[in-house]
């Protein structure tokens, strides 16, 4: 397994303690070998700073150690098909476990295996395709995040959640149309004005 850490944005211990952090992790065989995917692992390991850390795991025991070890994060995972079929059943029970993504070659194979699955939010054979809705789905958990803490009256760091979250939706969530993108921005710029007052 091999780990890729992130500056974590200016929280404060306070809120930090109030707010699961987010981490990633990417689960396939290989990926977790140390030289080896180094290109995937440095474009996903830099979508955001939100994400505190990137986990490589290349086994499922280790990826299971870290989940059940770990109850108080944000966890958003790649998983290949194998992995996924493996995995997600036995750990989507867990609160810890918030988003799946599968990447694999046969798609409608991990289609039907996690047809019921609501933590899987989308099954990918492009890593251009898988990034874009990374970033998406990311941008909308900042702010879920960024709500959370405001109501937490930690303006600062809210206003830090819903600019990333801004950054996300208008660089690299390129999936997203042009209208839901402006009426998203739109949302967030009124809970920017909301944080003023």
């Amino acid at each position: 397994m091999s780990t890729f850490v992130t500056t974590t944005p200016n929280i404060s211990r306070g809120a930090s303690l109030q707010r699961p952090s987010i981490v990633a992790a990417w689960v396939d065989q290989g990926i977790g070998e140390v030289g080896m995917h180094k290109y995937i692992k440095e474009r996903f390991g830099t979508l955001s700073t939100f994400i505190t850390q990137w986990f490589f795991f290349d086994s499922s025991e280790n990826f299971t150690f870290y989940i059940e070890n770990n109850p108080n994060i944000k966890l958003i995972c790649v998983m290949s098909g194998g992995m996924s079929r493996l995995l997600v059943p036995k750990h989507s029970n867990l609160g810890a476990l918030h988003t799946v993504y599968v990447f694999c070659a046969d798609i409608e194979r991990a289609r039907t295996s996690m047809a019921d699955e609501t933590k899987v939010k989308g099954i990918f054979n492009i890593e251009d395709a898988l990034y874009e809705q990374m970033a998406d789905d990311l941008s909308k958990l900042l702010v879920e995040e960024g709500i959370a803490l405001a109501q937490l009256d930690e303006r600062s760091l809210a206003r830090s959640h819903y600019e990333e979250a801004k950054r996300l939706l208008s660089t690299q969530a390129k999936n997203v149309s042009s209208d839901d993108e402006k009426a998203r921005m739109e949302e967030i710029d009124v809970r920017l004005d909301q944080l003023l007052v």
